[in-house]
């Protein structure tokens, strides 16, 4: 698995996990709403969003998440996507890192960002 933004990854294994996608974003990728981020997500800070957000996580159980990306991605490797681009700071930041790291605390799994 990996994660990568709408705006440098158009292959196979797709998988939306934001709220919405961006306009013209190229037909044939998935969504998985469990990992959309809560309506809060524009209007609180990053550190009052990271709680809300691991909150979120905390509800999900991560083995059945990896398993449900996986049968989503149809024998593609998922690649889950949302809008912001690399680099990552303190400026720009992104949900989808927290979700890596969420898998790798619960699963050891490691989820690499595409072209970091």
């Amino acid at each position: 698995m990996k994660t990568a933004s709408f705006f440098t990854f158009t292959g196979l294994g797709r998988i939306s996990i934001a709220r919405i996608a961006p306009r013209n974003t190229p037909p044939g990728y998935k969504v998985y709403k469990p990992l959309a981020p809560g309506r809060w997500f524009e209007s609180v800070a990053y550190d009052k969003y990271r709680e809300l957000y691991r909150a979120q996580l905390a509800e999900l159980d991560a083995a059945s998440v990896v398993a449900e990306l996986t049968e989503m991605a149809a024998g593609a490797e998922p690649v889950l996507l949302c809008w912001e681009k690399p680099p990552f700071d303190a400026r720009n930041w992104c949900h989808r890192r927290l979700v890596s790291e969420w898998f790798s605390a619960e699963l050891g799994l490691v989820v690499e960002e595409l072209g970091a």
